[in-house]
């Protein structure tokens, strides 16, 4: 089931130099399917058009932007102008259907309130079906956390509250923007796990990074599990039982995973457990000057032959 799709998308975004005006093509005739249960990486250099492409996802085009072309959320469907997410629509689209994870973990709280009040806040505002306590143990975030203003968190701690606001409207999307930058690599691996712990209960997880030195962990779990060798129970939520929330649901592991009391899960019907193959990505999608270069299977996609998507595979020195 494809919980996203874009068809052919071009965004022009209007620009101006003293008095001459004009216009830059950020995104070309971009496709891109983002499946239920799944995982895909969107990579590319800096300035590619990487986080427009997460922009159009929301809704969030740039002031003075025009689109073309098609997005599909669901059964609902934006063309051409709608995509700029002045519509009316998007209001029950934004949070309730699609999550962001901003690329300013740091800038996207503000600084005056705690945490928990913020999050208490988009929960109300989302309706969402879990506390701010169940959130936090969602994403592996002690709920003491809760109690400290945001300046307070360390960098791995500030990335996990991004996380728990994203999914506190019950998503169907998830898409995270630069996850973990500047993130050590074992915060990096932890967040990929948990990213992947999303898209096992049922959500579509677009991650959007350049960061392939973490990436490369995740493509090696997603290696392994093509040749068979991955468990089916890694990341998190390792084993089934392993509660989360005061139910005492697994995350996304056994029969009724949930993450909140009473059994109701983020994205996922009664009854779902784990993907078989465990954590990993399920496909790498390749941006190169506003458009798609390659998209396929993310086991493969390390072996390409074209010299910019091997580039990124490329052992650091």
């Amino acid at each position: 089931m494809t919980a996203a799709r874009i068809d052919d998308l071009t965004v022009d975004v209007a620009v101006r130099h003293r008095w001459h005006r004009g216009s830059v093509r950020v995104l070309d005739g971009v496709a891109l399917d983002l499946p239920s249960a799944s995982m895909t990486a969107l990579i590319g250099e800096s300035g590619c058009g990487k986080s427009m492409v997460a922009s159009a996802l929301c809704g969030l085009l740039p002031a003075g932007a025009t689109a073309r072309g098609r997005l599909t959320i669901g059964d609902e469907t934006m063309i051409d102008d709608e995509l700029v997410g002045r519509g009316a629509r998007w209001t029950g689209l934004r949070g309730r259907r699609v999550g962001l994870v901003p690329q300013s973990v740091a800038t996207s709280f503000t600084p005056v309130r705690t945490v928990g009040a913020q999050l208490d806040e988009v929960i109300a505002t989302l309706d969402g079906p879990c506390d701010a306590a169940e959130l936090c143990r969602a994403v592996r975030l002690d709920p003491s956390a809760l109690d400290l203003f945001p300046h307070e968190l360390s960098g791995g701690m500030a990335q996990r509250a991004a996380i728990a606001a994203a999914l506190a409207g019950d998503p169907e999307i998830l898409v995270a923007d630069e996850p973990t930058s500047a993130l050590d690599p074992d915060l990096a691996a932890a967040i990929w796990d948990l990213l992947a712990a999303t898209a096992r209960r049922g959500a579509a997880v677009l991650v959007i990074t350049h960061d392939v030195e973490t990436l490369g962990g995740a493509l090696r779990d997603a290696s392994s599990a093509s040749s068979g060798r991955s468990s089916g129970s890694e990341g998190l939520g390792v084993a089934a039982g392993a509660g989360v929330c005061s139910g005492g649901e697994g995350l996304g592991v056994a029969a009724g995973a949930g993450v909140c009391s009473g059994g109701e899960g983020l994205g996922v019907a009664a009854g779902a457990g784990a993907r078989p193959g465990g954590a990993g990505l399920d496909r790498i999608a390749v941006m190169r000057a506003g458009r798609i270069v390659e998209d396929r299977p993310a086991a493969d996609l390390a072996a390409s032959d074209d010299e910019y998507v091997a580039a990124f595979f490329e052992p650091v020195s």
